[in-house]
Parts: structure tokens; sequence; C-alpha cells
């Protein structure tokens, strides 16, 4: 399929100030986005995720590297590259409160320049259920239908990509599923998708690949089945309460331990499935470390216990 977003090689570097050393935000991320494709770009926070997203919506300016959007380089011709794309950021979804919901896709449809708006209002309203709602202020609205608005706006100009950070954040569950198989729509509409989220569940039930962003480098990207697969490991899971010091890590690596992740005073690993003796060693091992156990499950194949595994290996 084709490509209608390309991420080349993108650093971003900012520089000194009050005193502090340049942050190196980006290194060397690179991805591609297919037409009707939904990318999962996930990461911690502070990973590069977020400045990412701002290069691509031209935002910022990336210190090296390219960033091409339905054939417009984003730094050189940005202008060109933004009519092609479409944004609802979280916390910015750039709506006026005080209008009403045909009133600001009047406004960002004459600012974006879209030829026939009323007829391009009129086929959005309709396919984003939003009639009833057409003469009510924004601010009046639930959360949900916010977020309706909100793409109704990005999707003024008939981008061909789209980017949607935390689209689902504070939804409740119904308006969630709702807004979920309106993004699935308009992938298959032939729009490409760029999707941030720290919902797990949300970027498993909606990405065709994905992309995983730590310490400001690409991680791992592939489709979910392929990573799926790839850590598919039938076993246990062992949390435990501290820090796995290097000589308690050999010796759980020699019984087959694996996948070790620190999260903030824990530590996850797994443990393979064969000898029924295997589990109680692992344990022994912990007890007599002076470790505590918090808890020690069958393992689940999800994208969040892949997603922990990642970036857990990424860490420093």
């Amino acid at each position: 399929m084709t490509a209608v977003l390309t991420v080349d090689h993108v650093h971003k570097v900012f520089p000194s100030r009050f005193g502090q050393p340049p942050v190196e935000a980006v290194r060397d991320v690179g991805f591609q986005v297919a037409s009707g494709e939904i990318l999962g770009l996930l990461g911690p926070n502070g990973a590069g995720k977020t400045t990412t997203i701002k290069m691509i919506a031209g935002l910022l300016r990336p210190t090296s590297g390219t960033i091409v959007c339905a054939g417009y380089d984003v730094a050189r011709h940005r202008s060109r590259a933004v009519r092609n794309l479409g944004a609802v950021l979280e916390g910015n979804r750039n709506l006026h409160w005080k209008l009403t919901v045909r009133e600001n896709l009047q406004y960002f449809g004459a600012l974006k320049g879209v030829p026939d708006v009323n007829a391009r209002i009129d086929d959005l309203v309709a396919r984003l259920d939003l009639g009833e709602q057409g003469l009510k202020r924004v601010g009046e609205l639930s959360r949900g239908l916010q977020q309706r608005v909100a793409i109704a706006v990005a999707l003024l100009g008939r981008p061909r990509v789209l980017l949607l950070d935390e689209p689902t954040l504070g939804l409740d569950v119904i308006a969630s599923t709702a807004f979920k198989e309106i993004v699935r729509q308009i992938a298959r509409d032939g729009c490409g998708i760029v999707l941030t989220t720290h919902q797990m569940e949300v970027a498993q039930e909606l990405s065709d690949r994905v992309a995983v962003i730590a310490r400001g480098r690409m991680a791992v990207i592939d489709s979910l089945d392929q990573l799926m697969a790839h850590h598919r490991t039938p076993g246990f899971e062992v949390v435990v309460q501290g820090a796995v010091g290097e000589a308690l890590r050999n010796v759980l690596a020699a019984l087959g331990a694996h996948g070790f992740a620190v999260e903030g005073a824990r530590t996850r690993f797994g443990v393979p499935e064969g000898d029924p003796d295997l589990l109680y060693q692992v344990l022994d091992a912990v007890r007599g470390a002076g470790l505590g156990l918090v808890s020690t499950q069958q393992q689940e194949i999800n994208l969040e216990a892949v997603y922990r595994r990642i970036v857990g290996e990424a860490a420093p």
C-alpha cells in the first residue's frame, strides 16, 4: 500500500537553557504509515512520543532527518503538508467552546479554505452522528461528543493522515466504543492514522502495527500479530518488591527466567513452563535474596505485557 507518511531518521535536540545541557529528545526515529493503516505509537512519558507527533504536525522542526506527509516535506513545504494532515491533540482540541458545533465547523472550514464547506459540514455531521448537537455550544457537550466535533474539524479538509493523541482518554465505555468504530471507519476510507495512547487495550483493538519509542529511540515496530507471536512464551509472570541485583538475576536467568522489567520499586519477569519444580526454585531464590513476592500468575500474552517487556528491556 502507498505510504502517506514517512518519518526518516529524525532527530530532535532541544538547546541548552538556564545552564542545563542540551536534551536529545528523539534519536533516529523512523517509520512509515500506509493509506488506510492505523499505527499505534506507544511509549512511556518522556520517551519522545509527543515530540515526534509535534514534528509530524509541523509544530516542531526536526534537528535532522525528514518527515514527508502526502508527498510534501513538512519542514520545507509545511503549508502544503499540513493541508493533508488532520490532528486531534490531547489537551488542545482547538475548539471554541462558546460557538456551536456548526459554527466551529464553519469557522475552521473557512480557515482551511474548504470548498463547498456547507456540504462538507452536512456530510461530517451526519457521518459522526452530530445532527442533534449541531446548534449546541461545544462547551455544553459531553467529552465524547466534543471528541467527535474535534474529529469533524480534523477531517474537514479530507486529510490523508490523521494524528490522534490519547483520543479515548476520559471517555466512558459507551463513548469509547463508539469513538473506536469511528476511527476504524476513517481508516477504511483510506486515511493513514497515527494513534498515541497509554491505554493498551485501545491500541490492541485498533492498531494494525505498533511502534514503541523508549528513551528517544525506536525500540520496536512490527505488526500486532508478529509482536504477540514473538513474545508468546508460555509460563508464569512473577512480580517482586525491590530491584533484582546482578547476582540474583544471574541465578534466575540460569533457571530460565527472562524479560526482566523494572517498574518503579518492583521488578517483573517471566518463568517458562516445563519442570513443575522450576517455579518453586525461582521463588525460593527470590525469598533467599530477601525480596518480597507481590504476585505470581499464569502469563497472559497481550499488548500490555509485550509493551512492559519492551520498555523494561530498554531501561538503562
